[in-house]
């Protein structure tokens, strides 16, 4: 299908000055772009990722990631500095992977951040993660819960590819790089909404089903289920490795 752009070969913006920031890895780049997701998800934006700019890791069960970054806006030429923090959370469902906006705002702004709250998210994106999906999930009697995503939808929407990249840094952690760059082969939106539409990728919670190739040939699959707990400036993502039919 589409191939996930190579963090490490992103062509930088032409006269942009940024000096990014000491130590920053490109999986710090992926956990700083998520961060960037969830803004521009909360903002309606569409701000592109140029470079990490601060980065303060700090163990607090497990470990928060504090970045500044910048991020360029197409519409009009500008570029904009966010804070962030991403939470790299202990595991509690079953899941690889758990990671946490606890804030995501413009520098210097004064918005304040908040705990994640558990109760606040939908009960059916909680508890343990879902198994992959059945072979008739898209033409039996829940097919309206589903939809699959198409080469235009993956076009169009940048933070897939993301949700790719993040679900490689699931597996290897620092070293993601290895394995990049990704192409996706498949993903499937679960909603709790029967609308058989790519509205669905709008929705604040929702399942991925995403299948993807690294470029040694190897194909992965992982579940990825996105929630927001209600409060301006959250989201979480929880990643689950599949094991492939042998």
């Amino acid at each position: 299908m589409v191939q996930v752009p190579d963090v490490k070969h992103a062509r930088p913006l032409e006269g942009y000055r940024g000096i990014k920031a000491i130590g920053c890895t490109p999986a710090n780049e992926s956990i700083a772009k998520f961060g960037l997701h969830c803004f521009n998800s909360h903002k309606g934006t569409n701000l592109q990722f140029l470079t990490v700019t601060q980065l303060l890791p700090r163990a607090v069960s497990h470990v928060k990631y504090i970045m500044t970054l910048d991020a360029f806006d197409p519409a009009n030429g500008s570029i904009h500095s966010i804070d962030t923090c991403v939470w790299h959370s202990s595991q509690r469902n079953d899941e690889n992977l758990r990671l946490i906006t606890t804030y995501c705002r413009p520098t210097g702004s004064g918005e304040s951040g908040s705990q994640w709250d558990p109760n606040g998210v939908d009960v059916f994106y909680t508890g343990v993660m879902p198994k992959w999906l059945d072979d008739d999930a898209l033409t039996g009697s829940d097919k309206l819960h589903f939809y699959e995503v198409n080469d235009s939808d993956l076009q169009q929407n940048a933070w897939l590819h993301l949700y790719a990249q993040v679900a490689a840094y699931s597996r290897w952690i620092y070293h993601m790089v290895d394995h990049l760059p990704l192409e996706i082969k498949k993903v499937v939106v679960q909603t709790k909404e029967d609308i058989e539409s790519s509205l669905k990728l709008k929705s604040g919670n929702a399942i991925f089903y995403l299948s993807f190739k690294t470029r040694e040939g190897a194909e992965y699959k992982s579940i990825i289920r996105q929630t927001r707990d209600g409060r301006p400036q959250h989201m979480c993502l929880e990643v689950k490795h599949v094991e492939m039919d042998k």
